[in-house]
């Protein structure tokens, strides 16, 4: 029989994206959007492993957590969590979970962990048994989901641009795809690096392997040579089992470190290591492992300034920076912006089952004109909103993104992100620490869930920030 999959969230949009996702991968799925009724059957009926979401109505996922680990101690867990609960999430896998996945996600994502909860036990042993206690062996993921709706033939990674700079990129690309040389790519938050680090991958030679992706701003200090090389059973506390890391997973692949300059300077060294060696150790470990990964990263970062402020090894920088790669920012590439538009019309029109409509004249001039800070990135956001609200019109216009009930909360941002505070007659009446939250929170939307990039743009610490998201998990 195939192995079993509890799934818990309230979230029934989530919920029936995971139930699809998992039972084509050929896991058996029981799907509750009750975590009263979901350990209630988890009570009854054994299961391999339950996923269930952090924050809900009825039960909470640590309340899940522990319920597992007295009724069934044999089943392993996985939480989901936001980007804000990053440190509740490190707390529950010193309490017994085996991983946590932090949203948005896509497909691969969550079936990269699924899978290693059920292939990885420890190295050479046999696969993990499922509750029936017939082994288990997955096939690479192939497909990749970007939302929980409906799949898109869209495509979602397509680099997408006619202007100069962005031509100039493409015609090298199949150069820089077809060797195992590292490569740098830089550009401005949003610009497209991950998307041109896909095309990389999907270019090579090694576009049949698996693409490991790791966000280095969002890994916890802790667990981050962890995440990246894998521990032994016993290397620190919580270790209860050998765990494979990222460039386990990557094996005759491909390995994108995304904003590589986050990574601890310490770690680095290590890093620089598997470059010159092309071996790794695990954590807790004096066995070298061989190394067969195309290391692609990324770095939103000033690197010459990074490198002064002892933040980033010179030496790692002159090993990545075989192919450095500069993505330019949308405002210097105004001429890609109707494409870009359109582009996005199109994808989330097919997402939503929706006729695709035009973009106006008067929305083009709109987006013509603006500053995009947040680069492609702020565009797709932008137009995903006006697809939404234009579904009885037409055309999509200018009113249709800049609504009065959204564009009031985007100054407001945009106001405190660049010190200039609210304006007085719009400054509510709340107690300083729940202010204090809000702009804290309005931050991590804007640098991605980027604790270190949010307490910069507030002048504070990144600890603060740590602190203040840990208290408020505790109240």
């Amino acid at each position: 029989m195939e192995p079993t999959i509890l799934v818990i969230d309230d979230d029934e949009l989530l919920l029936g994206f995971l139930q699809e996702i998992l039972t084509k991968e050929g896991y058996k799925v029981h799907a509750f959007n009750s975590p009263v009724d979901g350990t209630e059957f988890l009570k009854k009926s054994a299961v391999d492993l339950v996923i269930s979401d952090v924050k809900m109505n009825e039960m909470t996922g640590d309340e899940v957590l522990a319920f597992t680990k007295e009724h069934r101690p044999e089943t392993g867990v996985i939480l989901i969590t936001g980007f804000g609960n990053i440190n509740h999430a490190v707390r529950a896998l010193h309490k017994g979970a085996f991983d946590y996945i932090t949203k948005p996600f896509k497909a691969k994502e969550i079936l990269f962990r699924v899978g290693r909860f059920f292939d990885e036990d420890v190295e050479d042993m046999p696969a993990r048994k499922p509750a029936s206690g017939k082994p288990t062996s997955k096939e690479p993921v192939k497909e990749d989901a970007v939302s929980p709706t409906t799949k898109e033939s869209v495509p979602v990674n397509a680099f997408i641009g006619q202007d100069p700079q962005i031509q100039r990129l493409m015609k090298i690309l199949p150069q820089i795809a077809k060797n195992m040389a590292p490569v740098l790519i830089q550009g401005e938050s949003g610009t497209g690096k991950e998307v041109f680090a896909n095309q990389v991958h999907e270019h090579s030679n090694r576009a049949n392997a698996e693409y490991v992706k790791i966000n280095c701003a969002n890994l916890p200090s802790e667990l981050v040579e962890s995440t990246l090389f894998g521990h032994v059973k016993g290397a620190f506390t919580g270790a209860v089992s050998d765990r494979k890391g990222a460039f386990d997973a990557a094996q005759g692949g491909t390995l994108l470190l995304d904003e590589i300059t986050e990574i601890d300077i310490n770690v680095q060294a290590k890093l620089l290591r598997v470059l010159q060696e092309n071996e790794f150790y695990r954590v807790g470990s004096q066995k070298p492992i061989k190394a067969d990964v195309r290391i692609v990263a990324t770095s939103n970062r000033n690197i010459a300034e990074a490198i002064g402020d002892k933040m980033f090894r010179e030496d790692l920088y002159y090993r990545l920076n075989v192919f450095p790669i500069e993505v330019p920012p949308l405002r210097q590439r105004k001429s890609d912006i109707p494409l870009l538009a359109q582009h996005f019309v199109n994808m989330y029109s097919e997402r939503y089952g929706i006729e695709p409509k035009e973009l106006s004249d008067e929305m083009l001039d709109f987006l013509m004109n603006q500053e995009w800070r947040g680069n492609v990135r702020e565009l797709n956001n932008k137009i995903h909103r006006g697809v939404i609200l234009a579904q009885d019109s037409e055309e999509i216009k200018p009113e249709h993104i800049d609504n009065n009930l959204f564009s009031s909360v985007d100054d407001n941002l945009n106001k405190e992100l660049n010190g200039g505070g609210m304006a007085e007659q719009d400054l509510p009446l709340m107690p300083i620490e729940e202010m204090e939250l809000q702009l804290i929170q309005k931050a991590l939307e804007h640098t991605q869930g980027n604790q270190k990039k949010a307490a910069k743009l507030l002048g504070i610490s990144d600890r603060t920030i740590r602190n203040k998201l840990k208290n408020l998990d505790e109240d």
